[in-house]
């Protein structure tokens, strides 16, 4: 099980094509090469709730940032619908 997220700190709010992964720069603020992001939000739940509720348009997937840890689109659908045994 992961340890608890602080919802108290600012995280990083990335969304890349579907298929990469992100390192580490790439949430800095000098990120290139990114058609959108990275966004900084005051708190963890306010980024992810914009993260699920975000229409997909596009093949890009959301990757969150809280200290040092990153959290895939995998592991932040598994938080929003819980209890499921669907992948994804």
């Amino acid at each position: 099980m992961s340890d608890p997220i602080n919802q108290d700190i600012p995280v990083v709010l990335l969304w890349l094509e579907e298929g990469l992964e992100p390192d580490a720069e790439m949430f800095g603020s000098g990120a290139k090469d990114l058609t959108h992001g990275p966004e900084i939000w005051p708190r963890f739940d306010q980024a992810f709730r914009n993260a699920m509720n975000t229409p997909r348009t596009d093949e890009r997937l959301p990757w969150i940032k809280v200290g040092d840890r990153i959290i895939g689109p995998v592991e932040l659908r598994k938080m929003y619908v819980p209890n499921t045994n669907e992948e994804y």
